[in-house]
């Protein structure tokens, strides 16, 4: 360690004094290179001037390429056809009823397979409207918790639902 730092002592301002004289003489090849090797006369020139003027021009040169980004496209949402008096949307609840795939739906037709939608998160089920009873206000569909479960979880009750039908059966 104390030889090195003794090398770098002597060495750095040997360096600076040989190089000294050349930088206020004008010339711009330097005759030590970074080894330490002596560089030739006109390599040296003629090396500096291509590492300056790589492709051929001395002012820096920009990639061509768009200013802007691109505009967003525009993206079509494709909405299902409604059929006037076969769906209901509304918000849904659950009951423990051990019924399976019984639902109460008082606004749609009775006994008929209803195909019930999370407008939150587009998850559906099926279920029967065999189960006719009165709902609070503000609620279309009571369904059992199981049924309820795969749409959402217990704690989002009431959910906002879409409820469709294709006739009655």
């Amino acid at each position: 360690m104390a030889i090195a730092a003794a090398f770098t002592i002597i060495a750095l301002p040997a360096i600076w004094l040989f190089t000294r004289g050349e930088a206020n003489s004008g010339s711009a090849a330097p005759t030590i290179a970074f080894a330490g090797v002596d560089t030739p006369a006109g390599a040296a020139s003629g090396a500096g001037e291509a590492a300056d003027n790589a492709m051929g021009t001395g002012s820096p040169i920009f990639i061509d390429g768009p200013t802007t980004p691109p505009k967003a496209a525009i993206n079509q949402i494709v909405v299902p056809a409604e059929v006037p008096g076969e769906f209901v949307e509304g918000r849904a609840t659950y009951k423990s009823s051990g019924g399976g795939d019984t639902c109460s739906a008082p606004n749609a037709p009775y006994g008929v397979e209803l195909t019930v939608t999370n407008r939150d998160n587009g998850r559906s089920v099926i279920c029967f409207n065999r189960a006719p009873i009165g709902l609070a206000p503000g609620l279309e569909l009571q369904l059992d918790t199981a049924q309820f479960s795969k749409l959402a979880q217990l704690v989002d009750a009431p959910i906002p639902v879409r409820i469709t039908w294709n006739g009655s059966e």
